[in-house]
């Protein structure tokens, strides 16, 4: 197989795990929004979609991110300024939103604690800190007013150090990335910024090294697919039984085995794509900002009429809410963007 045809293949392969990983992001988001306290079952049910999927979609986008970062042959510079109307831009107008939105609702008596602040006590410093971390570091966790867009954040931060990555990855190679997943996996917390790092170096690898990383997976899909089986069969049990005592670093490896694993179904699926995969391809970004207001909105009214609901009408509910959440978002995205394309295409990052 020639490098071209190897190169388009993994161009299609990203291009149709955009929407697939935008989809795991709410499904971790709507678990997040539902109050399981009282229903074990319901968690050992849930914890392959919520959890073990759900939060692959976040590293699996840092990996796409770093691979092509680096695939690109634009200077630093060009790389910098094409990352203003992607991520800066976008980031700036979502998390403004939310800011007003808080401020709408304390004007009109409805005041929340932000980060354990009220909206009434900001000052400058705070609303600064508002499109960062909303005040609360939490040792490199603290995410901005629209949460998830902690990942557009530390993206690009992580461009911004991108010449120093380069040289770290092109000089120690793989075992700088060793170092780093050593790091991530024995962290007893969220530890986001090692993970940004870890997985947008470990997508950089291969384009900084000029490897096909779909060639390379590929070549050893038979193993992948053999560990892959058993680190998930192994988190599952552990975190069902609660027997494990070390089982967030399996189910950190686990996420790793799921981006290669989805690498290889993408490869399957990616020459297969029909018309309205495209356009929820091209809606991934709008559902990613859109979707989590609209979790946290299920998640507050329907908690008070849980209540009565048994662990399997739970986990049909959870799915009724992954479902409901990801199509008002594409149906919103493809109605707004033909009554006002310039604008969506301003606030999704040049991506309509």
């Amino acid at each position: 197989m020639n490098i071209n045809n190897e190169n388009t293949k993994l161009s299609l392969t990203i291009s149709w795990m955009r929407f697939p990983l935008i989809f795991m992001i709410v499904m971790l988001h709507c678990y997040c929004a539902i109050n399981a306290n009282g229903h074990p079952l319901f968690f050992k049910l849930v914890y392959p979609w919520g959890l073990w999927l759900g939060e692959t979609g976040v590293p699996a986008f840092f990996f796409i991110s770093g691979y092509l970062f680096f695939l690109s042959h634009k200077t630093y510079s060009q790389k910098l300024r094409s990352r203003v109307p992607s991520l800066l831009v976008p980031y700036l107008f979502w998390n403004a939103m939310i800011l007003i939105a808080y401020i709408i609702l304390y004007k009109l008596g409805g005041e929340i604690l932000i980060a354990g602040k009220k909206i009434s006590d900001y000052g400058i410093i705070d609303y600064i800190r508002a499109f960062i971390d909303r005040g609360d570091w939490n040792y490199g966790n603290g995410v901005p007013m629209l949460c998830p867009f902690w990942y557009i954040r530390n993206l690009m931060v992580l461009s911004l150090i991108s010449p120093l990555i380069f040289y770290l990855l092109k000089f120690l190679r793989w075992l700088f990335v060793l170092v780093l997943l050593g790091w991530w996996i024995s962290i007893p917390y969220n530890g986001m910024i090692v993970s940004s790092l870890l997985f947008f170096c470990m997508g950089a690898y291969f384009s900084i090294q000029q490897i096909n990383p779909l060639t390379t997976i590929q070549k050893r899909k038979v193993a992948i697919f053999t560990v892959w089986i058993i680190f998930f069969v192994i988190d599952w049990a552990g975190h069902s039984l609660c027997f494990l005592s070390y089982g967030l670093i399996v189910h950190r490896i686990s996420l790793v085995c799921n981006i290669f694993v989805l690498l290889l179904v993408g490869n399957y699926f990616g020459g297969k794509q029909s018309h309205l995969w495209l356009t929820m391809n091209k809606s991934s970004f709008w559902i990613y900002a859109v979707h989590y207001p609209l979790t946290i909105a299920i998640g507050k009214t329907s908690n008070h009429i849980l209540g009565n609901l048994n662990d399997w009408q739970l986990f049909i509910f959870y799915f009724l809410c992954v479902i409901g959440v990801t199509t008002i978002c594409v149906f919103s995205y493809a109605g707004l963007n033909k009554l006002c394309p310039q604008l969506m295409s301003i606030i999704t990052g040049k991506r309509t």
